[in-house]
């Protein structure tokens, strides 16, 4: 599956992950746009060390 990162904002990463951790019955507190952007960051340093 293609990567889809440079398409969604991180409000709409929020709303896709928090829908996916409270769903099947699960209980899991919501994603925040800060994390997501975070973890963005992150990556990019991962991906430029490579």
């Amino acid at each position: 599956m293609p990567s889809f990162a440079w398409k969604l904002s991180d409000d709409e990463v929020v709303a896709v992950l928090t829908y996916i951790r409270n769903s099947w019955g699960n209980a899991a507190p919501a994603v925040s746009a800060a994390d997501v952007g975070k973890m963005r960051q992150t990556l990019q340093l991962h991906a430029s060390a490579e």
